[in-house]
């Protein structure tokens, strides 16, 4: 962090070299000066206040005035400064006191974290460090305080602008950003406002419109998303603990109705989206997959006109700042911004990618597997599943739960192959394993063909469990191809069911059955001879280019996968029904063999009277691989496996050349 002296102190006559010292010798502790605590939240009634966090206090009048005087002055590293002096350097008790500044400091430190001044195009020297250091500053406020605490959801409103989208309109929405003494009226005032109706928070909408921008961002604006990116990380953290804080005291307080849930932040930015209505979880859904198309980019457009613009490289020097003069309106070129009097009816920007993406997600050209593309799926996922989160614990969510998983599921079959690939992907993805399961199953049936068997027919409580079984995937599922003759189609079945059956195999429900292995080749030719179906040309015959090349190779290396996938599964199952039979026999000596395969030293170890047994053929101890043989009464008690003619483990059981050899006097 700059060290304060390098930024100017005297940009106008409302601040001075005295006042920077004065506000770093305002009481700092409760026993140097009268501390304001902040009125705890409450819900019917009852006193609400998260106490696993510290107390909030409010900070001595001449602090907040100095820090407001500050932000507004865009002297934002001696804010940061001083702010950060007032945060405890270890965790208090949830009865220490811990300054907090008000909401509308807050949401202009929110908003430095993404502005083009502070972050693409900064004017000033120190401006670039501006948005790290406000983030850094942010998340330890919350780590400190909480979201409920810490006022995040004051601060963090988004309000409604006029329909010309002006700056000098200001309405009552903007009454928590002035303080009491603060009449409305002078050029101090007026400057107030128009750093206010320049914040994300007013620019921005609501809150999905500007998830969809930030999404924009990952595929067309590369540097801009580095910002966003840092942004929606915070606003995920913040509304998950929001979320979980706010549930855990309903529980708490016995509040069977949940109104701390109901007055969440995220519950506050669904309501601004026509809460349950069909329209606004249509285009809530729209923001989580925003790519970046025409149809994305002019549905959530730039937040700032030429947002995405970077300061050219010539322009790098110190700019030479301009004489102030609040009376006669001059700010010094403060509030010069073209964004502050844009309007958000402007044109959409033009990508920084060379290739223009003119089609929508199902389009096959779209080529949006980048890397940080990629990046905001852990992005698109955690914010569907704090939306789950809220409509699965509150009695009357504002959306409903069920058609939230439909939508989500829908428009993750509809994506191109690739990037589907990456969305079903079990390893990498955030959703809980409950959710998992549920929305693979989910997308799995929309591909499935009328002639497939139910999983409710299959298992009747299969619908409330959001479980699967191995039944349910031998009978269901596995051996079916995709209801249509599209190469991608039933490559997106066959990935679908490579993660589900990994899902079952690793949570130690996908037992080994016999009808596994038949179901799952039977799908895998089933898919292979649907998909040799598609249409020819007009001429009969194929297309010299196959444009279903990529998918006929995901396809088939997926099949591959799942016969690997099988014999993993086979292998475990013999060797845990070998260890089953041996633990149940009672009756064997202490030195029976517990497995099929074990070195020489495993065998030493074992039993120490070894010496009076049989080895081999060779009659020899030496290390290396040994087998022995699944013939109770053989009287070896295991082989080397040159001695016997193995050069790799044999697949089931195996009976030594001993046992194999006729016995005499007994017919074979």
């Amino acid at each position: 962090m700059m060290p304060p002296n390098k930024l100017p102190l005297s940009s106008t006559p409302l601040s001075s070299p005295d006042s920077y010292a004065t506000a770093t010798e305002s009481p700092r502790k409760p026993s140097d000066g009268t501390v304001t605590d902040i009125n705890n939240p409450t819900a019917n009634g009852v006193d609400v206040a998260d106490k696993s966090y510290s107390k909030a206090s409010q900070l001595p009048p001449e602090l907040k005035q100095h820090c407001q005087i500050y932000l507004e002055e865009n002297l934002y590293l001696i804010t940061l400064n001083l702010l950060n002096s007032l945060l405890p350097s270890s965790r208090l008790g949830a009865n220490d006191p811990c300054y907090c500044p008000p909401p509308s400091q807050l949401s202009l430190l929110g908003t430095a974290v993404v502005h083009p001044k502070f972050t693409t195009r900064p004017r000033e020297e120190g401006w670039s460090e501006v948005s790290a250091e406000s983030l850094v500053y942010l998340r330890n406020l919350l780590s400190c305080l909480g979201p409920i605490n810490g006022r995040f959801k004051d601060a963090f409103r988004f309000v409604s602008t006029s329909r010309n989208g002006t700056p000098d309109s200001y309405s009552e929405d903007d009454r928590d950003y002035g303080d009491d003494e603060d009449t409305g009226e002078g050029t101090y005032a007026q400057m107030r406002r128009r750093h206010h109706q320049d914040g994300l928070w007013r620019r921005g909408q609501d809150f999905f419109h500007v998830v969809g921008w930030a999404f924009n961002c990952s595929v067309l604006y590369p540097s801009r998303w580095r910002y966003w990116r840092h942004w929606l990380k915070f606003m995920m953290d913040l509304l998950e603990q929001d979320l979980v804080e706010r549930h855990r005291l309903d529980v708490e307080n016995d509040q069977p109705d949940c109104p701390m849930l109901r007055d969440s932040i995220l519950a506050g930015y669904i309501a601004q989206r026509s809460g349950r209505s069909t329209g606004g979880l249509k285009s809530i859904m729209e923001a989580i997959f925003a790519d970046g198309s025409v149809a994305a980019s002019s549905r959530f457009q730039e937040i700032w006109q030429k947002e995405h613009k970077e300061a050219p490289k010539d322009t790098a020097k110190k700019r030479k700042r301009e004489t102030v003069n609040i009376e006669k309106g001059n700010f010094g070129g403060w509030l010069d911004d073209e964004s502050v009097y844009s309007s958000q009816t402007s044109e959409p920007p033009t990508p920084q990618k060379r290739r223009t993406i003119s089609g929508g997600l199902g389009d096959p050209d779209f080529q949006a597997l980048e890397p940080a593309y990629v990046e905001s799926i852990s992005l698109r996922q955690r914010l569907f599943s704090l939306l789950s989160y809220l409509c699965h614990y509150l009695p009357r969510p504002p959306l409903d739960l069920s058609e939230l998983y439909q939508r989500y599921e829908t428009t993750v079959k509809s994506l191109p192959l690739p990037i589907f690939t990456a969305f079903v992907n079990n390893r990498t993805s955030v959703l809980k394993l409950e959710s998992q399961i549920s929305t693979l199953q989910g997308i799995i049936l929309l591909l499935m063909p009328s002639s497939a068997i139910s999983p409710a027919k299959v298992d009747r409580t299969w619908q409330d469990a959001d479980g699967i079984t191995t039944e349910i995937m031998e009978r269901c599922f596995l051996p079916y191809p995709a209801n249509t003759i599209a190469v991608e189609d039933n490559a997106k079945v066959s990935v679908l069911l490579e993660n589900l059956l990994q899902i079952l195999w690793c949570e130690g429900g996908g037992g080994l059955s016999k009808g596994l292995r038949p179901a799952i080749e039977k799908g895998i030719a089933a898919r292979e001879a649907k998909v040799k179906r598609k249409k020819t040309s007009a001429r009969g015959r194929i297309n010299t280019e196959d444009p279903d090349v990529e998918a006929r190779l995901v396809l088939e290396m997926s099949g591959e996968r799942l016969l690997a996938l099988l014999e993993l599964i086979e292998i475990e199952g013999s060797e845990n029904n070998a260890a089953g039979v041996d633990a149940m026999d009672e009756d064997e000596d202490e030195g029976d063999i517990d497995a099929t395969f074990m070195t020489a030293a495993d065998m030493m170890e074992k039993d120490e009277e070894e010496d009076e047994r049989l080895y081999c053929l060779c009659r020899r101890k030496e290390s290396g691989d040994m087998i022995a043989c699944d013939n109770r009464d053989c009287s070896y008690e295991w082989f080397h496996w040159k001695c016997v003619g193995l050069k790799s483990k044999p697949r089931g059981k195996w009976v030594c050349p001993e046992c194999v050899r006729p016995k005499r006097g007994k017919r074979k």
